[in-house]
């Protein structure tokens, strides 16, 4: 951190100034002139200047004023012309105190000319902190004024800050309100040109330092911005490790112009939020909503989620049936739970009402015992004919549980996640925040949760999660596998399952045994646990495994009493694991990289091709990184590069499949000329005509590179990841 700066330390000892004294630079002399204003206590301004032969890189002559010289608006004293100049300060007195530097061919800036007196009171000691030609924001305070902040804080705060580091506000050389004028800059150079056009040159310097970037924009008839999507790399690999469960809500507005943030929300392995993806919408259409699940689907290698949460809306239903058809669809219980009681009328008191129709949301275990309880809760109130009602039963697949439970859903029940986001982004961005300024917001945001993400992979890698019973086989084989927080799930289901239940035998068959297990503290909520001893199989008719991917209390009871110490691998999926991202991140030894894809493959369910296209492309862009430096290594990679082109290929050829060598990755390609095309500002209103002009971003050739080792790592990464989808589906 800077003390009172180098300009303060030369002012507190400053240079006589007298006719006839030699300097040898334009700086010097404003300099000399400056420490010579602060002694005395009086402001400088730069005056006329002259130059030889009209070459304005040579100065022949340059005077510089005392800053009262001349009058407001060069009016005559007492003359004030026009409303603004009667509302402005007025600070000139036509003061004559000046000096002019003759500057000689050879450089030489002589005095020629100097008037010391001036027509007006000079200023004390103790304010000549605050006279105006004093006053500078450094490059170095500069540097940390944009820091502090990018990070949130006032400019007030930081004001106090910086006066607290220097000693006083007296020795800081700025006031607040060259702090508020200097930040006011820096975030108008962000929006030069246009704030569309800025948002789209942000994306773009984003593609090229991030090989896996994608966004892609859509542009009205006009070519103003409509929608937007866009996300990163790391966002493509979340997904793969947790797409399984995307939240997705629409109820937040965070820009001038009133877009709609749509941000793809999933959760981790830490019960974190992860970000998949993040949208401006211009309006709520289904030609809108049908754009962007494409183009979500587009950027995330064309595999639909498990379950996609929404809040109640039709167009974005309809869209997701369309480009969606093998997702489960659900509604956020929290916005029915929120807006069921403005239908209710008086019943929205009635306690036992309340109760049956939370029980239809989330208490029943199978759709029979939903249709039961739907069933006496209308006949019991009279509500055959209540219009609302009826209509939530027509959609009761979407927001019962009881209909879902059969789907993986990490046991969301809302849209909550996502509204959490929302109510992040409004503490850093309002409805007069530009696009670009937005788009900054939305980073620092992601970053700050993956750096969070972060401290639980070392927390998880140093330590184990406490045990309570350190007996216990079973509690010792899931501390081993699941994180911290997910094991604190499983301990819980183990205490309740142990010590909190009761059951009782039903029957046996064959290998199968029967058992009807009930929780203390809901003794007539009986759940039917079927054995398998042949494998030591489990199932439960409360389904928690199939909704949640932890087994449940009872299935944990009837293995403790069968004896079952050690749960089977199956029963531990790798998404709540310590090793959810190792797929990812593995390095693939080329030794074993063949049975390493094949047992990826059966673990996961056939997504090989996903585990190999990010094993493969992390590992080439790790050697490109490593290779750049040097020629030679460069000429490795481009022989390695061109013999496997040629001998893939070959092998395509032999297969008779390079018909069929075209994967969605082509699509991913920009247009050549989406660069020159004007992007302009979007409408506030929602925007009719919408055409399918769109930019799209990833894999592309990156633009803007300066040296030749960035040079190098795209052109390589380009060439690599092109041929890269033209044979991914052969190997």
């Amino acid at each position: 951190m800077e003390g009172s700066e180098c300009q303060a330390v030369e002012i507190d000892k400053p240079r006589d100034i007298f006719l006839g004294q030699v300097v040898q630079s334009k700086d010097e002399a404003y300099n000399l002139y400056q420490e010579h204003g602060f002694k005395m206590g009086f402001s400088v301004r730069k005056g006329k200047e002259l130059y030889y032969d009209n070459d304005k890189k040579n100065t022949r002559l340059k005077d510089y004023y005392c800053s009262k010289q001349g009058f407001k608006n060069n009016e005559p004293e007492g003359e004030i012309v026009g409303e603004v100049a009667y509302q402005r300060a007025d600070s000139r007195t036509n003061c004559k105190a000046m000096v002019r530097f003759n500057v000689s061919k050879d450089g030489e800036w002589r005095i020629t000319k100097l008037i010391m007196d001036h027509n007006h009171a000079l200023v004390p000691l103790e304010q000549r902190h605050l006279l105006r030609s004093m006053r500078k924001v450094s490059e170095t305070k500069g540097g940390l004024i944009k820091s502090m902040v990018n990070a949130g804080m006032k400019v007030t705060h930081v004001w106090s800050y910086l006066g607290e580091e220097v000693g006083g506000f007296d020795k800081l050389g700025m006031t607040m309100k060259d702090v508020h004028n200097f930040v006011y800059t820096e975030k108008s150079k962000l929006i030069k040109g246009g704030d569309a056009q800025s948002l789209i040159n942000h994306l773009q310097n984003r593609q090229a330092q991030d090989a896996m970037f994608y966004y892609s924009v859509q542009l009205d008839q006009e070519s103003r911005l409509t929608n937007v999507f866009w996300r990163d790399g790391k966002s493509k690999v979340d997904y793969d490790c947790f797409g399984d469960v995307v939240v997705f809500d629409t109820t937040y507005r965070t820009n001038t112009y009133d877009l709609i943030c749509a941000p793809f929300v999933g959760v981790n392995h830490h019960l974190q939020n992860v970000m998949f993806g993040c949208a401006l919408l211009s309006d709520e259409t289904s030609v809108s909503f049908n754009w962007l699940f494409k183009v979500f689907l587009e950027s995330m290698g064309n595999r639909q989620p498990k379950t996609f949460f929404t809040d109640q809306d039709g167009a974005m239903a309809k869209a997701i049936g369309d480009v969606m058809p093998n997702t489960c669809h659900r509604l956020c219980l929290w916005h029915i739970s929120k807006n069921a009681p403005s239908h209710f009328g008086d019943l929205k008191s009635d306690q036992k009402f309340q109760g049956l129709f939370w029980k239809c949301m989330s208490g029943c275990d199978s759709k029979e015992e939903f249709e039961s309880t739907w069933s006496y809760m209308i006949n019991e109130y009279k509500l055959q004919n209540h219009k609302w009602l009826k209509s939530m039963y027509k959609i009761r697949h979407k927001w019962s549980t009881a209909y879902s439970k059969d789907v993986f859903s990490a046991d969301i029940k809302s849209s909550q996640r996502s509204e959490s986001t929302n109510s992040v982004l409004s503490a850093i961005a309002g409805a007069t925040t530009s696009l670009s300024h937005f788009l900054l917001a939305f980073e620092k945001m992601v970053n700050k949760w993956r750096q969070l993400e972060t401290e639980k992979e070392f927390k998880n890698s140093q330590s184990m999660p406490p045990r309570i019973i350190n007996i216990s086989e079973t509690l010792r084989q899931a501390s081993m596998i699941y994180t911290h927080k997910t094991f604190k799930l499983f301990l819980n289901e183990y205490l309740a399952g142990t010590g909190g239940s009761t059951s009782k035998d039903i029957g046996e068959s064959d290998n199968l045994s029967y058992h009807e297990v009930s929780s203390n503290h809901m003794p007539n909520k009986k759940h039917m646990v079927v054995f398998d001893s042949s494998a030591a199989k489990i199932s439960c008719s409360c389904r928690k495994f199939d909704s949640m991917g932890i087994l449940c209390s009872h299935a944990l009871r009837i293995y403790n009493i069968k004896g079952i110490l050690k749960i089977p691998d199956q029963y531990f999926l790798r998404r709540w694991s310590k090793k959810a991202r190792a797929v990812i991140y593995d390095h693939i030894d080329e030794s074993s990289k063949e049975n390493s894809i094949s047992e990826n493959a059966m673990n996961n369910g056939g997504d090989s091709m996903i585990l190999y296209r990010n094993a493969i492309m992390k590992f080439f862009y790790n050697l490109v990184l490593d290779s750049q430096e040097h020629k030679e290594t460069q000429q490795i990679m481009w022989k390695l590069v061109y013999g496997g082109v040629k001998s893939v290929h070959q092998c395509i050829n032999e297969l008779s499949l390079i018909s069929k060598a075209t994967t969605s990755e082509k699509k991913f390609t920009q247009n050549e000329d989406s660069d020159h095309i004007a992007i302009y500002n979007p409408r506030r209103a929602k925007t009719k005509g919408m055409s399918n002009t769109r930019m799209k971003g990833h894999f592309e050739k990156r633009k803007g590179s300066t040296t030749k080792e960035k040079q190098h790592k795209s052109e390589f990464l380009d060439y690599f990841l092109s041929i890269l989808s033209s044979f991914i589906e052969h190997v």
